[in-house]
């Protein structure tokens, strides 16, 4: 575990504290810089050396890619980042799994030993925004970094690290440059920013994970009823979870100057599967839209070669969210349903029931992203779609009918509040004073703290 939320937020206040009281921007960027470090270091302080590694590596093929007078040098510059990062992380994340399955297949006897090894924290996140920063300054989008310690910064600034965005460095790079104090009109903006995000963890997602953890753990003893429970709280706690932290990642930032890119637009508002792409995990999808789906011809081709295009996209992401086959096939699923709708029923006319069909195919896509095994699936799928042995025993899971009932009101109020979120930001919450706005924070502070469940438990990416 990392920090558990109490930690997480003792850790940014005396960050900030002592932020505000350094002079000057350079000393600024040292006291961020290390404190970045030490965030990290503090998981599994080993592996800091291992992002350090990677990062001077990307930080001097950048400056070769730049300086170098012909394409083909550039090119093996290009070239070599790209298959060292993608070697270290097929090591680290795939190694173990590759070798369990070769093992199953008789391909070999024994697993090595060298081969079980711990995933390191956020390094999905930090080599792809690494590799995006080399592939930009090949196709000179960008120069090349100058300042070694400014460029470690950029790979390392704590409140993305380990959970995104994926930031480009064309948009954090020039940041970086020039951190200074959140301005004090933008103090409240910040803090509910953050707020919002620990509500979305700590009230909601954390308490739907009861009931998901435990109905996943044991498919074969849950009811139809529990499964499809589960698959409809999975899908809220991993949004919870995961767009909690980037509000919290952009919350921070903020009092160091930095605004970081939206990486959630309400995405269970989606009208299409494709619409809900563009809202979901933004940073990831437009790194693989702009890095891997345009560079292989995108849909510029025939229809033919879109879809085979559209189909390895999507397998790999569903290979970046892990190595298991069962983040595959949910890639898989999720390129499928974007082919269908692409070329099948593009012409079918929007309304309610297409997109409810859409929630359907999306909320289904988690139940095979969720489940623990391979084997599983099958009877998870059975049981969502058969509906027998449907009772009322996984209400139990919950220990209590008020924790169900607070599970319940979270999810209305998430849906509530997103739906109407312009009308409530700009109508209602800009209009109120600055001393009324922190009061209201500090009442809803007040209710996290007292029905938050607050055990430790880590973001769900963070094992990505």
């Amino acid at each position: 575990m990392l920090f558990n939320s109490l930690d997480f937020f003792a850790f940014i206040s005396v960050v900030w504290f002592v932020f505000r009281l350094l002079p000057n921007v350079h000393g600024r960027k040292q006291w961020i810089l290390a404190a970045s470090l030490f965030f990290y270091a503090y998981w599994n302080w080993p592996y800091l050396f291992l992002l350090l590694f990677t990062s001077t590596i990307d930080f001097w093929a950048a400056k070769f890619v730049f300086f170098s007078k012909t394409k083909r040098v550039r090119k093996f510059w290009l070239v070599a980042s790209i298959s060292g990062n993608l070697l270290v992380l097929a090591y680290f994340k795939y190694g173990h799994f590759l070798s369990e399955n070769f093992q199953n297949w008789g391909f070999i006897q024994n697993q090595p030993d060298w081969l079980d090894v711990v995933l390191p924290l956020g390094i999905s996140f930090y080599t792809f925004q690494a590799m995006a920063y080399v592939i930009d300054v090949y196709r000179h989008r960008l120069e090349a970094e100058r300042s070694y310690f400014q460029f470690i910064l950029f790979i390392s600034f704590f409140p993305q690290l380990v959970a995104g965005p994926i930031e480009r460095a064309s948009h954090l790079m020039g940041q970086l440059r020039e951190l200074k104090p959140i301005d004090s009109n933008k103090i409240i903006g910040a803090i509910s920013l953050i707020f919002w995000g620990f509500w979305k963890k700590l009230f909601l997602a954390d308490r739907l994970g009861v009931f998901v953890d435990a109905a996943f753990q044991h498919p074969n003893e849950s009811s139809s009823l529990q499964i499809i429970l589960a698959t409809l709280f999975f899908g809220f706690q991993i949004y919870c979870d995961f767009s909690g932290y980037s509000d919290i990642a952009r919350g921070v930032a903020r009092f160091f100057g930095v605004d970081l890119m939206l990486n959630f637009n309400r995405p269970y508002l989606a009208t299409t599967l494709q619409d809900f792409w563009q809202k979901w995990h933004i940073s990831l999808s437009g790194w693989f839209r702009d890095y891997v789906y345009f560079p292989i011809g995108g849909s510029r081709l025939n229809v033919s070669q879109t879809i085979v295009n559209l189909m390895v996209v999507f397998a790999l992401s569903g290979l970046w969210h892990g190595a298991n086959w069962t983040f595959l096939i949910w890639g898989m699923w999720h390129g499928f349903g974007l082919v269908s709708e692409r070329f099948l029923i593009k012409n079918i006319k929007q309304n309610w029931f297409h997109r409810y069909l859409v929630l359907f195919w999306i909320f289904t896509g988690w139940s095979i992203f969720r489940v623990n095994h391979l084997s599983d699936l099958g009877l998870i799928f059975s049981k969502g779609l058969s509906l027998h042995s449907v009772n009322f025993q996984g209400f139990n899971l919950f220990h209590s009918n008020s924790e169900f009932f607070l599970a319940g009101f979270g999810i209305i109020s998430l849906l509530l509040i997103e739906r109407n979120w312009e009308k409530l930001n700009t109508r209602i919450w800009q209009r109120i004073s600055s001393s009324n706005q922190l009061q209201l924070l500090a009442l809803g502070i007040f209710i996290l703290i007292w029905f938050g469940k607050f055990k430790g438990q880590d973001f769900i990416y963070f094992q990505f």
